[in-house]
This record gives C-alpha cells, structure tokens and sequence, in this order.
C-alpha cells in the first residue's frame, strides 16, 4: 500500500570532464573538486532532516556524492544502490558535447531496445517512487541520480506527458532554471495514500 512519503531527489556533483563528451553510463568518471564542494554544500541542505535512508544511482559520480551526503549525518545513513536510478541508457556514451550541440542534445529520437527513451525513464523513476511509499511510509528520503531522471519526475509532478523530457520549456513549468543544476535537491512531497497522488514539489541550488 502506498503511503506519505517526502523525496529529496538529488542530482550528483559536477563531474570531471575536460574532454566534454558525454559520459553517461561510461565508468570511471568521478566528481571534480568543485562537484566535491557542491555535495558537501548540499548535504549541509539537508541536515536536521529526520532522513529515514539514501538511495543512489550505481554510477560512481553519484554514489561519490551519496556518500558525502551520508557522512554528514552522524554516520546514521548508508548509501543503497538502485539500478532503477542509473544513468538513461542511449548509443551516444562518448560523443563529444559539440557534437550534440547540433541536435540540442536529442539523444532519444529513433532509440530502440536496450537504449531508453523518455517513456522508459518515467516508468523506472516511478517504479522506485512506489516502492518507496511502501518502504518508507511517512519518512524522508535522500534519492541522487542524474539530470532526466530528475526531470522525468519533475515532468510527472507537471502532469506532462511520458514522452516529453521537457528539452527547452523546463524553467516555463516551473524550474528555476533551464535544467537541474549539479547537486541541486528537487523535493517532491506524497501527502496521501493515494497512489495517483502528484506531488508537491520545490527546487532549491544549495551553493
């Protein structure tokens, strides 16, 4: 049964990246000093939250900025892995960002199956979300993953359609800015059990 449920969905820290390509599900890519400093900022976000677990993305990106998170909470949290946090898988894992920059960052159009498109991204996302409600009924909860799995959540929240990943109208439904920043907490609030409930949702950079 699906329960009340608070979800502090955090995007992980900027990663280091100096060949600007898209990394995606490629191992080995890691938080930069600067991503470091953003987790550390957004775990300070979080304290004095009565947090009940941490989930995270199997990437080592987010389970680095997981990791900072849970040690800022008196070591009462331990990361658990979900797959059903991971990175969008696409055939574009290596192509350089100016190469993308010509397609405004299309990486669904024509995907087939084991690649995702939008659709798949929301069902996985909110697969996680009512496992969740059932897990952690009435509790708060720290979830890091990536920029469109946040996204395909906040597109939810707008009661937009499963398809759309909401490239260019982000900050027009109601996103601060045109795109998740890196280590900022998109909060989204069940108040019911209802398990159509669309949450409540806020945004907030903390650096």
């Amino acid at each position: 049964m699906t329960a009340p449920l608070t979800l502090h969905v955090l995007r992980h820290g900027e990663v280091f990246n100096p060949q600007r390509i898209l990394y995606g599900r490629l191992p080995g890519f890691k938080l930069s000093d600067v991503g470091r400093h953003q987790a550390i900022m957004a775990g300070r976000a979080l304290v004095g939250k009565p947090l009940a677990a941490i989930y995270s993305s199997p990437m080592e990106r987010a389970q680095e900025t997981a990791q900072i998170v849970a040690q800022q909470h008196g070591g009462g949290l331990y990361v658990q892995t979900d797959q059903r946090l991971n990175e969008c898988h696409t055939p574009f894992d290596g192509t350089p960002h100016s190469v993308l920059e010509r397609t405004f960052f299309d990486i669904y159009t024509g995907n087939q199956p084991p690649h995702e498109i939008p659709r798949d991204l929301r069902l996985r996302a909110l697969e996680f979300v009512a496992s969740m409600r059932e897990e952690h009924a009435g509790q708060e909860i720290v979830v890091v993953t990536h920029g469109d799995i946040v996204v395909t959540l906040f597109m939810y929240a707008k009661q937009q359609p499963d398809h759309d990943i909401g490239r260019g109208k982000l900050d027009a439904l109601g996103l601060p800015e045109p795109y998740p920043a890196t280590a900022s907490l998109s909060t989204f609030v069940f108040e019911t059990s209802d398990p159509d409930e669309l949450p409540g949702y806020r945004y907030q950079r903390p650096y």
